[in-house]
């Protein structure tokens, strides 16, 4: 059955290449938002150039036995949401020693999602001048321990660190997720 869940890596990886290649781009302002004029599913944020961030960032729903749903980065490793942070108004406490561990999810020149509401897609500025992406107003993260795509190791990490479902709250092992019964 794990074979199953994480076959569509190889084609994620691929489309976004495509997409890099035939120079897909949307949105005019830095961070704006392009949900209406993009394809069905996916939008687009732009940074300014020189903004250290990475040129694409993918926010894409998966499974896992773990957690159930969860979002994704382009390479299938998990994003997650601290309960330190606020999401209203967005607010990310993560900074320092703390952001050596926990990466901060930065606005790239196209952020895309697959799978993710694009209307709960959003970013806030960071106090070392960057923009992070946040999701249902959390600010996004991904964690250094995790070692495989699609296993989120860091899910539970002291009691604040959880992965982010593609609503924005916090995964939770579901009721058959663990089994696998039911997909």
């Amino acid at each position: 059955m794990r074979g199953r869940r994480h076959h569509r890596y190889p084609l994620l990886v691929a489309a976004l290449s495509l997409i890099g290649a035939c120079g897909a781009t949307g949105g005019d302002a830095a961070g704006g938002q392009d949900g209406a004029d993009g394809e069905p599913g996916t939008t687009t944020f732009r940074q300014g150039p020189g903004s250290g961030a990475e040129p694409h960032q993918m926010l894409s729903a998966t499974e896992s036995e773990l957690v159930g749903w969860f979002v994704a980065d382009a390479g299938g490793f998990a994003l997650y949401r601290s309960d330190q942070d606020t999401a209203t108004p967005p607010k990310s406490t993560c900074d320092g020693e703390c952001a050596k561990t926990w990466l901060p999810v930065l606005v790239g020149a196209h952020t895309m999602t697959s799978g993710v509401d694009p209307t709960l897609v959003g970013s806030v500025a960071r106090a070392d001048g960057g923009r992070q992406v946040t999701l249902a107003g959390w600010p996004l993260y991904r964690f250094t321990g995790d070692r495989q795509p699609g296993e989120p190791a860091g899910q539970g990490k002291g009691g604040t660190w959880f992965a982010v479902t593609p609503e924005g709250r916090k995964a939770q092992a579901e009721a058959g997720a663990a089994t696998g019964s039911g997909s």
